[in-house]
This record gives C-alpha cells, structure tokens and sequence, in this order.
C-alpha cells in the first residue's frame, strides 16, 4: 500500500462518504438524486468496511456491508416491497453496527488522535444517517406520518431520501425548525430519541476527548 494512503486517516473516507450523502445528494432530484443517494451510500459500505480495519469484527462487518449492498441494488432492479423492507433493515443493522464498534474503539483510545477526532464525527453522522432511514420507512409504511414534507416525497426516493435526512439532521442537533414535524404515535418518540441520544453523544464524546487530552498532557510534565 503507498505510504500516502496509508498516513490517511482510516475514518476520513467514511466521512468524506457521509458529507456526500449529507450535503451534495439534497442538490439533485428524481431520479438521478436516487441514483446519488445510493451512490453516497455504497461508498459508504466500503470506507466502513476499510475503517474497521483487521480487528476480531471485520468478517462479521464485511459480511453484513456485501449483503447490505446486494439487497440494496436487488431493490432496485426488482422493485419488490420486501425486498424494499429487507434493503432497509439491513442498512439500519449495517450502521447500528459501525457505530457500536466505532465509539467501542474510541473509548478504548488512550489517546486523542485525528482519526480519533474524525471517528467521534463519523459516529455521530452515521447515527443521523441511520434515524433518517428509520423515518424514510415510517413514512412509506404510513403515509403521513410527518407534516411538511415535499409534495409527492413518498412517490420519489431521493426526494423522500433528502426529507428525511434533513428533518433526522433537524433532530439530532435539536435545532427544531418546525418545517417538518411528526404526527404518528411511531415517529413522534423516535424523533424524541434521536434528539436525547444527540445531546448525550456531544456531552460524553467531547468529554472523553477532553478527559484524554488533558491526562496526556499531564503525563507529559
């Protein structure tokens, strides 16, 4: 492996991945923002699959990132709603996953290091990443499950898809603009959730990094 790509830091393509899907996939529309929006994902799959490294879970994570992948484009060339339903799961399971073995990782540094800083960033995205999906399913499942979203959102992926990030964007800082607002008994605590688990990740995360830093230095004098 070049020397170059091995200084990089292992989580900076996964968030280079995640600020795709975040900013750059809302700016296209129909189909060819579905066709982004599961772009940006895929590549998310595989600089996941490369952040993990050779740690005891890689094979476990790989496994779940090909099937992940496969159900993923399966969905789109058969356009069968289980198939749809499995697609979905499975990229929820996926991102549950890197984020449990991500913050594991990160509370076992002892260290405060870019890829540690760019790890506590990536987690905290692929949480948005994973709440949005969740919200994408409700509101295909039942239709009117939030207010405000755009007209004919269900009927066209990616603009369901950019909806819904920006609304578990929304939630996650617990900015709370309004434009878009759950109705359901399903989605309401959900998004109660969403913004509970943002503002505890900032408190402890930055925390810790802090905590770290500051016994380094001390074992420094």
């Amino acid at each position: 492996m070049p020397r170059f790509i091995r200084r990089v830091p292992r989580n900076a393509a996964l968030l280079v991945g995640l600020l795709l899907l975040i900013i750059v996939s809302p700016s296209f529309s129909g189909e060819t923002g579905w066709l982004v929006v599961e772009l940006s994902f895929d590549l998310i799959l595989l600089a996941g699959v490369y952040s993990i490294g050779l740690g005891s879970h890689r094979w476990p994570f790989t496994t779940l990132a090909v099937l992940t992948l496969g159900m993923r484009w399966g969905e789109l060339l058969l356009e069968y709603e289980a198939v749809d339903l499995t697609a979905s799961a499975l990229s929820v399971a996926w991102l549950t996953y890197a984020i449990v073995l991500i913050i594991a990782y990160l509370f076992q540094r002892r260290d405060v290091t870019i890829n540690t800083i760019l790890g506590a960033m990536v987690a905290y995205l692929l949480a948005a990443v994973a709440f949005a999906m969740v919200f994408q399913v409700i509101e295909l499942q039942s239709p009117g499950s939030f207010s405000g979203f755009p007209e004919a959102a269900s009927e066209i992926e990616g603009r369901l898809s950019s909806a819904t990030m920006y609304f578990s964007l929304v939630c996650i800082t617990t900015m709370g603009f309004g434009d878009i607002v759950p109705l359901s008994d399903i989605a309401r605590p959900i998004a109660v959730i969403e913004g509970v688990f943002g503002q505890l990740y900032l408190a402890v995360m930055i925390a810790r990094l802090v905590g770290l830093h500051i016994a380094r230095d001390r074992d420094g004098d």
